[in-house]
């Protein structure tokens, strides 16, 4: 019995920690100027090896319930962990000191209307549509990214205008997208 809760404690906590690696990675990859695709094909196939040597891990430990999902709840696992540590070193890590402002010129400015549900009771589910503002620039290497923007900015940038943006190195030498800076404005009210 009490291995058995120390199995569920374990699927679970495992369960979280790619839930959450995964939701981070998604991330910090609308701040890295690369096709989603590349760092993903990259990380799926580092997770082959790095899946065989979790496995004997996860086999000591879920001896009853994860017999015959070992390898892909491993490789799951070792392919989130891949991709967060690509994806967070190449950001948090990134060589500030090649970091230049850039004028991005605005290619495209549109909306879309997305969807959320709420569960409502028992049995009965809500739907609520809602608009997220999205601009389309250009980087000086031909690249196209999209950003999801607040309402207010979306107002404030017209089509063929430019947006200001911080590019830096990123570690593996990938351009990431850093937030410009707010000064602070210095106020009238001065100490006695």
């Amino acid at each position: 019995m009490k291995r058995r809760i120390t199995e569920i404690i374990f699927i679970f906590i495992l369960s979280l920690t790619v839930i959450a690696a995964l939701g981070f990675s998604i991330a910090l990859q609308s701040f890295t100027i690369i096709d989603w695709w590349k760092p993903v094909a990259v990380c799926a196939i580092l997770a082959l090896p790095a899946t065989v040597w979790i496995a004997k891990y996860f086999r000591r430990l879920t001896q009853s319930i994860l017999v015959y999902l070992e390898y892909p709840v491993a490789y799951t696992f070792s392919f989130s962990i891949l991709l967060v540590a690509f994806y967070s070193s190449n950001f948090f890590l990134s060589d500030h000191s090649t970091g230049y402002e850039y004028d991005a010129p605005v290619v495209k400015k549109y909306s879309q209307e997305r969807k959320r549900t709420y569960k409502v009771g028992r049995s009965g589910y809500r739907e609520t549509k809602y608009r997220v503002y999205i601009i389309e620039i250009e980087m000086n290497d031909g690249k196209t990214k999209k950003l999801e923007k607040p309402l207010r900015e979306y107002n404030k940038i017209k089509r063929g205008g430019s947006v200001k943006m911080i590019v830096e190195d990123g570690l593996f030498k990938i351009p990431v997208i850093k937030p410009i800076p707010r000064i602070q404005k210095e106020s009238n009210n001065k100490p006695n």
